[in-house]
């Protein structure tokens, strides 16, 4: 690997991606079919929000390897982006054709499905994932999503479990909890684990919103309209946005 490669490389896995692009851009002054290049730059681009640049570079690749399944991989996440998400599987779809165990397409299939509201088919796709890597905790989580769409609580809560031995640290997946817990009636259990999401996170305003209609199933009025006024004053601080 050429030393502009191995800079351009270090600069994007830390996020630094104008200065890896410049890298890349000196690459392929020289070589401008370089595929590992290209294909470097147009992650970076995509990371940045430049995702029309980013896919127009993706069609170049393709014409050097149209059977790479990043390529394809990377050009469903970015139609994914835009909202098409029948065009996303497409290229995802190509994605595993080509490498039936890229694990990130498997996850990013199963997104899209569940958009689509396809939960089984979602489900299909996080398992598969599981099914190559036991640890990955991106298909742990989004197949507990999915599960507790569909109002299967206990086994969400298993799989949110799975996603805590292996990082306890992460906000979202306490808060999930606490909803499993909330919907079945064991409204101790959820404040236990909502109060965990809150340390992690205490601005975290879904979880106090949880916390706010969890106290109030258990008569505790006076707690809840705390947490209601730090979601407010919150809010205020941020300006508008959305409380799913």
């Amino acid at each position: 690997m050429s030393i502009e490669k191995e800079r351009a490389m270090a600069n994007a896995c830390v996020g630094r991606y104008r200065e890896s692009i410049s890298h890349f851009n000196k690459i392929l002054a020289s070589e401008p079919y370089d595929r590992d290049a290209l294909l470097g730059k147009a992650t970076a681009m995509s990371r940045m929000g430049f995702l029309a640049e980013s896919y127009r570079i993706l069609n170049i690749v393709k014409e050097i390897d149209p059977q790479n399944a990043d390529t394809c991989y990377l050009q469903g996440v970015i139609l994914y982006q835009q909202g098409d998400l029948p065009g996303a599987l497409g290229r995802l779809g190509a994605a595993l054709t080509a490498d039936s165990g890229h694990i990130e397409a498997l996850c990013a299939s199963g997104n899209c499905h569940y958009y689509l509201g396809e939960y089984q088919k979602a489900m299909d796709c996080y398992e598969a994932a599981i099914a190559i890597d036991h640890d990955y905790p991106r298909a742990w989580y989004n197949k507990g999503v999915v599960l507790s769409e569909i109002r299967l609580y206990n086994e969400a809560l298993l799989c949110y479990d799975e996603v805590l031995k292996m990082n306890p640290g992460v906000a979202s997946v306490w808060t999930n909890k606490g909803f499993c817990f909330a919907m079945l009636s064991q409204y101790e259990r959820a404040v236990e684990c909502i109060d965990s999401a809150l340390k992690i996170n205490p601005t975290d305003v879904v979880a106090l919103n949880n916390k706010a209609a969890t106290l109030r199933r258990l008569g505790r009025e006076d707690e809840a309209l705390e947490y209601v006024e730090k979601v407010k004053n919150i809010s205020i601080g941020r300006g508008q946005h959305t409380v799913i």
